[in-house]
């Protein structure tokens, strides 16, 4: 029950007041992010009279341009960390914001378990220093340290912040163009939505440029858009562009690579015959359950490798980025 505030209060009661009040902010805080997020999954705010989100907060909540990204932010994150969002009610909004800020959805768990046991500072701190490893640590010397291989391993899992700047109108034409996307059923996220039309604007240009169908067969031979990793040959830790990649990411692109050594010819982990009978069989298009993506296609051992398993096609299957990605953080290696 909060008390109302009165002047001239002797200290045992004003200190007793103020304690009660913050600890009301605190849970208020975190059904609000939890309402927050509520009305956005389901869209409510359209039932209530308002296009987006953005306009209902800034409308009917009167929230500020900085506290609608902030809770936008935070309810996105609370979707793709359902751990985080089940313990929200225990470890509180603080806590939770801290957490969204380095955590995926394999590492969560662990993260949530050292909100219950530490304190705000104490797990600020252990965020800091974590978000500092993964923007300074090359990552041979990441997966090095063994005195603090908790904290590596969550540095290798911090997701990679772009910021992008729009005029007005531009900013205008992104959020038109994604409630259309929406509206024709586009699922996904709007990272992975951007890179696909990235990808589909680089396959148009392809495909004016090359029409001879030789050609065309041997794009199909290797992904359409490739990035270069590097991995260590001491402790097998992978890098791309100075950062490091998480366990679930190396052993994705292990399944579906070409290789590279500095004194052995140039190999592919899959050779580009099989690779394209698999897609072929499988019709371009993603395998999972309730998927059909056709872009960023790769190919995925059912049975890895260091199991024994073969690039024979039955021993292959066709998926997108993102379910290679979601399979190897189900099923990482210890």
């Amino acid at each position: 029950m909060l008390t109302e505030f009165r002047p001239d209060r002797p200290a045992s009661e004003a200190d007793s007041a103020l304690r009660c009040a913050f600890q009301a902010e605190e849970t208020a805080r975190k059904c609000a992010v939890l309402w927050f997020a509520d009305i956005l999954e389901r869209r409510l705010f359209r039932e209530l009279g308002y296009s987006s989100m953005q306009q209902y907060a800034r409308r009917a909540l009167g929230f500020s341009e900085s506290r609608v990204s902030d809770f936008m932010h935070l309810a996105r994150k609370l979707d793709k960390l359902p751990a985080v969002k089940a313990a929200l009610p225990e470890i509180g909004y603080t806590k939770a914001r801290q957490i969204v800020r380095v955590a995926s959805p394999r590492t969560a768990g662990d993260l949530v378990e050292a909100a219950r046991t530490t304190g705000r500072r104490e797990l600020a701190k252990k965020v800091r220093r974590v978000v500092k490893r993964a923007r300074k640590t090359p990552a041979a010397e990441l997966f090095a340290v063994a005195e603090s291989e908790s904290e590596s391993e969550l540095a290798a899992e911090v997701p990679v912040r772009l910021g992008l700047e729009f005029s007005p109108e531009q900013h205008a034409r992104w959020e038109a163009l994604w409630e259309r996307l929406k509206k024709t059923g586009v699922t996904g996220s709007r990272e992975d939505v951007l890179l696909k039309a990235l990808a589909c604007k680089l396959e148009d240009i392809s495909n004016t440029e090359t029409t001879a169908s030789t050609e065309t067969a041997s794009r199909l031979a290797v992904p359409p858009v490739q990035i270069h990793v590097y991995e260590c040959p001491t402790c097998g830790a992978m890098e791309t562009n100075g950062k490091p990649l998480g366990p679930a990411d190396a052993e994705r692109i292990r399944c579906d690579a070409a290789i590279s050594t500095p004194t052995g010819r140039n190999t592919t982990s899959i050779p580009p015959r099989t690779r394209r009978l698999v897609l072929a069989r499988d019709r371009h298009r993603c395998q999972a359950p309730g998927c059909s993506h056709t872009k960023f296609l790769e190919i995925h051992h059912r049975d890895p490798r260091t199991q024994g398993g073969t690039n024979a096609p039955s021993n292959l299957i066709t998926l997108c980025s993102s379910c290679h990605r979601l399979w190897h953080s189900n099923h990482v290696r210890e």
